[in-house]
């Protein structure tokens, strides 16, 4: 990846250890009782100590991250909860979105409970070493009871806790068949087929690139991945190829069997089922086709099974079509979009909504946006050569300095990608708002506090993506810039 580094999380938390010290040592009011601590910490020993909830215990019994204890507090916060309920619970009940949004703002808001240990969180109390042997054995009874009552809810919660993804983000091909089953869910309606075929722009690139490379293609055998309506293997059985298998596992596979037959195309064999679960009729293929792209190219992490299909199925001296993508970001600034999409909050019908902006702001928009509104160079933030990118792919961070080519108040960074065939008839497209309009248009992250920008000057920031933890085909983004850091969630 050009000019880009892999950043771990770890590695980024670090650059924020300050800021995290500072905000656990906030006075923190116990959340079943007005006593108020001078740290989070000690708000922690007394939750333990006089409430008998332990935070490490619930998260190691419900594999808890850092979402889940934010729904836990203002699940708390907001039904007033006594502690005997948390004692008793089988299952977390407080894990619903409705309690991702807080009533107001406190420190256990902000504590790391993902990187909580019983060391320096719980400390036993001292008393404790002085404990009878009666209460020894009291102790450990409970204790008993306690794992036989996590006995009988096995059988119950067995499937969630094992699609249930681990603090680290996996890829798409290590989550279950079940807990991806809506991903394959949403490519079953003809709604987005229509959307895609439609696009001109993509489809006639992957005519262009087989037609027009037909020497490539003849006697081949062609893999396509994620064929939905099997356009793309037909391209490839009318540019010669010798044996085309196309594989997708949502619904649609079904029509597109009828569309084989219809169109009399004997060369074609389709199968539905996940790539990784399933046995080809053959192992090896000359070729593998896709259009695997998604928003900002790597939302919905359709790459991981690319990647799959590249490290199991291509043949020695195989092509992948395409073999190359990039990613951009340019300055934007556009008053109106940003007044209807940001500001619009501040006054709806007379009711100030501003509360909504942050969250707001934190779903980066889809969205055609006008050229004549670019106010920057593009600069590349990453270029991926399909052919030797590993699994971490989305998780990168790039400096960029975004040189000014007008004046105005930049209120966006605006996100697109751009494709390529590398072959003896090269073909490439683009996603950027200078290129024709596709069906991916733009990805708009709006900034909190637009910047007035002078011709001539250079913008400098950092853009961080990674996998999102709680969804494997979702991406978490921070852009920091003009002293600022803003967070986005494409999900």
């Amino acid at each position: 990846m050009s000019n880009s580094e892999t950043l771990h999380v770890a590695d980024w938390l670090k650059q924020d250890s300050d800021e995290e010290e500072m905000t656990n040592n906030e006075p923190t009011t116990c959340l079943f009782c007005t006593e108020t601590f001078p740290c989070i910490e000690k708000a922690l020993e007394h939750l333990k100590k006089h409430h008998k909830v332990d935070f490490y215990c619930l998260k190691k019994k419900f594999r808890m991250d850092q979402y889940s204890f934010i729904k836990l507090i203002n699940f708390i916060r907001r039904e007033n909860i006594e502690p005997d309920r948390l004692h008793d619970a089988t299952e977390s009940f407080w894990d619903l979105e409705m309690y991702l949004k807080p009533k107001e703002y406190e420190s256990w808001l902000t504590y790391d409970y993902e990187n909580m240990e019983p060391e320096g969180h719980f400390k036993e109390n001292d008393e404790e070493e002085q404990l009878s042997l009666e209460e020894i054995i009291k102790k450990q009874r409970d204790r008993l009871e306690q794992a036989a009552e996590h006995l009988t809810v096995m059988n119950a919660t067995v499937t969630r806790l094992l699609d249930k993804e681990d603090r680290e983000p996996q890829s798409v091909n290590g989550i279950s068949h079940r807990s991806d089953s809506h991903y394959f869910d949403s490519y079953s309606h003809f709604g987005i087929h229509y959307e895609m075929l439609a696009d001109t722009i993509r489809t006639n690139s992957y005519r262009d690139a087989l037609l027009k490379n037909k020497s490539l293609i003849e006697g081949k055998n062609v893999l396509d991945v994620g064929c939905g309506t099997a356009i793309l293997s037909i391209f490839a059985s009318q540019a010669g190829a010798n044996k085309v298998v196309g594989i997708d596992n949502s619904e649609i596979i079904y029509h597109a069997i009828g569309i084989i037959r219809k169109n009399n195309v004997d060369n074609v064999t389709l199968i539905k089922g996940r790539l990784e679960d399933t046995v080809l009729p053959q192992e090896k293929y000359d070729i593998i086709v896709s259009e695997w792209m998604g928003y900002f190219l790597l939302f919905e992490g359709m790459l991981d099974t690319i990647i799959y299909a590249r490290d199991n199925h291509l043949a020695s001296q195989g092509k992948l079509l395409p073999n190359r993508c990039t990613m951009s970001v340019v300055g934007y600034g556009d008053d109106e979009l940003f007044n209807r999409h940001v500001s619009f909050w501040d006054n709806v019908f007379g009711v100030d909504m501003s509360v909504m902006r942050k969250e707001v702001m934190q779903e980066p928009l889809i969205e055609l946006v006008d050229a004549e509104n670019i106010l920057t160079e593009p600069n590349c933030i990453a270029d991926f050569n399909l052919l030797t990118v590993g699994l971490n792919y989305p998780n990168f961070t790039h400096v960029f300095e975004l040189l000014c080519i007008k004046c105005g108040t930049l209120s966006a960074l605006v996100g697109y990608f751009d494709t390529y065939f590398e072959l003896p008839e090269p073909v490439i497209f683009t996603t950027s708002p200078y290129g024709k309009p596709t069906h991916w248009k733009q990805v708009v992250f709006f900034l909190g506090k637009p910047v007035r920008v002078s011709s001539g000057e250079i913008i400098k920031g950092r853009i961080l993506c990674k996998r999102s933890v709680k969804n494997s085909r979702s991406l978490e983004i921070v852009i920091e810039i003009a002293g600022q850091k803003y967070f986005y969630y494409l999900d």
